[in-house]
């Protein structure tokens, strides 16, 4: 009798193994499913390669950053500070001791005043609120700043944490920008000098001197996943009418542009490879180059959700860039079809499989390519 229970006892234990061996099969398979699903880019002919980029800052002297100043006295914060990156990191300690990090912290919040008012009800922040505040405090005092965007890769298939935002603050001692990760505390530096985001990029976590971390091994893992691209915005105020809507975004060469995140298209994004664009002044930055562009550049967005006709349906705004702004008057070509006299902006239905776009000034000379492949869930 005992005999038969062990039995059955092994039976329903085999079953029931079974039974979550195959559900877990299911799942790595749903996994590897959703991960094939997206947009993906097969070839990319088109990287910006000027530096015709006009880029716009908050100023110290627009109302709502004086507003700002007095009301948290922000002169006070920074009254010892020897030089500008000295200033920036005297207030993003004095940030520090306003508010809580937490990366899941959800806010609507989107200028300092209203962030650090809720602060005050013991309210945790995002990254993302940590680089509005510094961005707007350090501003006030006359600093350019800047904010950016690393991203992980594959990031369409990642709706949790896909990305980390930072500042840059211009220092004139060292002549170029410095990142600081506003919410961390901290900031970089290779053999005594500060970091800019693009050289951190390319360096390496693991090659750079962490400063003010307590625990570095725990914050690079954390911080790892992160270093794939980065992004800035064209207009860097909060405040006004919008000057830009536009973003240009660093890719370490060898890796191909990601245009779908966080199962959703890009923003219009000018993708470059080289670090010319970023490492500009922001005093010469108003001021359009000399040297006009040679070609103009393929920007890709995603038209509006109900605009579209289908539930599986990707539509694509296209438009084209040169000397800063958008060009008028060339011809494009999709999926090798007949040129398309382009006078602004054109749409791209994107079909399944693979979808081909190339960009011409005389129908003959192909000058910009791109390959998308669309896999539908």
């Amino acid at each position: 009798m005992e005999n038969c229970d062990f039995k059955g006892i092994l039976k329903k234990i085999i079953v029931c193994s079974l039974i979550v061996a195959t559900v877990s099969v299911n799942f790595i398979g749903c996994d590897n499913k959703k991960s094939q699903e997206g947009v993906f880019t097969t070839k990319w002919e088109n990287f910006y390669e000027g530096d015709n980029i006009v880029f716009y800052y908050e100023l110290e002297k627009d109302p709502n950053l004086q507003k700002l100043k007095a009301k948290y006295d922000l002169d006070e914060v920074v009254k010892d500070s020897a030089d500008e990156l000295d200033k920036a990191l005297n207030i993003m300690n004095w940030i520090n001791h306003k508010m809580e990090f937490n990366k899941g912290s959800i806010s609507t919040k989107e200028d300092a005043i209203s962030i650090l008012k809720q602060a005050e009800n013991n309210s945790s922040f995002s990254d993302r609120e940590f680089s509005i505040v510094f961005s707007q405090c350090a501003s006030s005092l006359g600093l350019y700043v800047r904010k950016g965007e690393f991203r992980i890769k594959e990031s369409q298939h990642n709706d949790k944490n896909p990305y980390y935002k930072v500042c840059e603050v211009w220092s004139s001692k060292y002549g170029k920008w410095v990142m600081l990760d506003v919410a961390g505390n901290t900031y970089m530096e290779s053999e005594g000098k500060p970091l800019s985001a693009i050289e951190l990029l390319n360096k390496g976590l693991d090659n750079v001197n962490t400063k003010g971390v307590k625990n570095i091994e725990k914050y690079v893992k954390k911080m790892k996943p992160y270093m794939y691209t980065y992004t800035i915005e064209i207009d860097n105020n909060i405040h006004g009418i919008p000057k830009s809507n536009s973003f240009v975004t660093y890719v370490p060469k060898g890796i191909m542009p990601e245009i779908c995140i966080e199962g959703g298209l890009i923003r219009p994004t000018i993708f470059v490879n080289r670090d010319v664009v970023f490492n500009k002044p922001p005093t010469t930055a108003k001021k359009q180059s000399e040297n006009k562009d040679k070609i103009p550049t393929l920007i890709l967005s995603k038209k509006t959700s109900e605009d579209n006709k289908k539930d599986n349906e990707i539509i694509l705004y296209g438009a084209a860039f040169k000397d800063s702004g958008m060009l008028k008057g060339f011809y494009i070509s999709i999926n090798n079809n007949e040129w398309m006299e382009i006078n602004n902006y054109f749409t791209i239905p994107l079909k399944e499989g693979e979808n081909n776009i190339r960009l011409s000034l005389d129908k003959k000379n192909v000058i910009r390519e791109v390959n998308l492949k669309y896999v539908a869930d």
